[in-house]
C-alpha cells in the first residue's frame, strides 16, 4: 500500500497555473487560460507575447506560462502517440508530446521559474511535463531543484505525488530515482522511506525492501500504513508468523475505519489462504468484505 497524497492542483495537460489565488494574478490567469481550453492558442500566444515586456514580473512569468501551453497545445505535430513500457514486462500506448516541443515548453517554463520561484504551479507544470515526457532523469533533476527552491509548508505533500503516480504506472525504478531526492531533502520521512521500500518490494528486490520498510516502521512504529506495508512484504516472502504480527498491529492501529475495513478483508483472506482458518477468516469476511468476497463461509461450513 503506497500513500496517495492528494494533488494541490489538478492539470488538464498542462493548465499550469490553476492553483494561483493571488486576486492581482487572476485576471491574467483566467484569460490565457480561457482561450487555450477554447483551442483559441494563436489568440493566447498573440495576448501572452504583449506580457513579455510588461514592468510586472508575475505577469512576465504568467506570459512564459501562457507561452508553454501553446507549444504544446497548439503545433499541428506537438502531440505524439508513445509506447510506454513499464518496470514488470509490461506498457500501454498513450499520447504525449514531441521533444522539441517539450524543450521550447521547457524553456519557457525555467524562465517562469526564474521570475516567480514561489509559484507552486511552475514547478508542478516542469514535473508534470517530464512525466508525459518519459524523461525520468530531467524528472528527478527538476525535483531537486524545486526542493531546493520552493519554501511552501506544502512542498513535501506535493512532491511526493509524482513517485506515486510512477508507482500506479509501474515506472518503480523512476520512482524509486525520485524518491531518492525527497530522502536527501527530508531525511528520515517514514511516508519517503516506506514508498521506497514498497517500490523495492514490487521489484522483488527483497534485501532493499526489507531495509526501507523496516527503517520507516522504526521511525514512525504507530503508523497504520508502514506497519501494514512491512506485514505484506512479510506475506509476499512467505513469513506467515511475522506477516500475521505485524497485519494485526497495523489493524489495531488503524483510526481511518474504510481503510481498516478494507484492510480486515485482507487479512481475512490471509487468515483463509495462509492460517488456513475458514472459520475464523469467515467471522471476519461477515464483518468487512463484500458477499461475493466471503469465500471462507463455504468451507467453514
Amino acid at each position: 500500500m503506497i500513500r496517495l497524497p492528494v494533488r494541490t492542483c489538478l492539470f488538464a495537460l498542462m493548465a499550469l497555473s490553476i492553483c494561483r489565488t493571488a486576486p492581482a494574478q487572476e485576471t491574467s490567469t483566467e484569460q490565457w487560460q480561457k482561450l487555450i481550453r477554447a483551442g483559441k492558442t494563436e489568440e493566447a500566444k498573440t495576448l501572452c507575447t504583449g506580457w513579455l515586456t510588461s514592468p510586472v514580473t508575475l505577469k512576465k512569468a504568467e506570459a512564459h506560462k501562457c507561452l508553454a501551453n501553446v507549444v504544446l497545445l497548439g503545433g499541428k505535430d506537438s502531440e505524439v502517440v508513445r509506447l510506454e513500457a513499464d518496470d514488470v514486462g509490461g506498457g500501454e500506448m498513450h499520447s504525449g508530446f514531441n521533444d522539441a516541443a517539450v524543450d521550447e515548453a521547457m524553456r519557457y517554463l525555467d524562465e517562469a521559474l526564474r521570475l516567480a520561484p514561489q509559484d507552486l504551479s511552475i514547478h508542478q507544470g516542469r514535473l508534470h511535463l517530464l512525466e508525459v515526457s518519459m524523461r525520468y532523469d530531467e524528472m528527478a533533476k527538476a525535483l531537486d531543484e524545486s526542493c531546493r527552491i520552493y519554501q511552501g509548508e506544502d512542498a513535501i505533500h506535493t512532491w511526493l505525488a509524482y513517485p506515486d503516480e510512477l508507482f500506479e504506472s509501474r515506472h518503480f525504478r523512476a520512482s524509486i530515482s525520485l524518491l531518492n531526492v525527497l530522502d536527501q531533502h527530508y531525511p528520515n520521512n517514514h511516508v519517503v522511506l516506506g514508498n521506497i521500500g514498497a517500490d523495492y518490494s514490487m521489484l522483488k528486490d527483497d534485501d532493499k525492501a526489507i531495509e526501507y520498510l523496516r527503517k520507516a516502521v522504526d521511525l514512525a512504529p504507530n503508523d497504520p500504513i508502514d506497519t501494514w506495508n512491512l506485514g505484506r512484504f512479510y506475506d509476499l516472502t512467505n513469513k506467515i508468523q511475522l506477516a500475521n504480527q505485524w497485519y494485526q498491529k497495523a489493524l489495531a492501529l488503524d483510526t481511518n475505519s474504510e481503510r481498516r475495513r478494507n484492510n480486515a478483508c485482507l487479512y481475512a483472506q490471509f487468515i483463509e489462504i495462509k492460517l488456513h482458518d475458514p472459520k475464523r477468516a469467515c467471522e471476519l469476511q461477515k464483518a468487512n468484505c463484500e458477499p461475493k468476497d466471503q469465500t471462507a463461509c463455504t468451507k467453514a461450513k
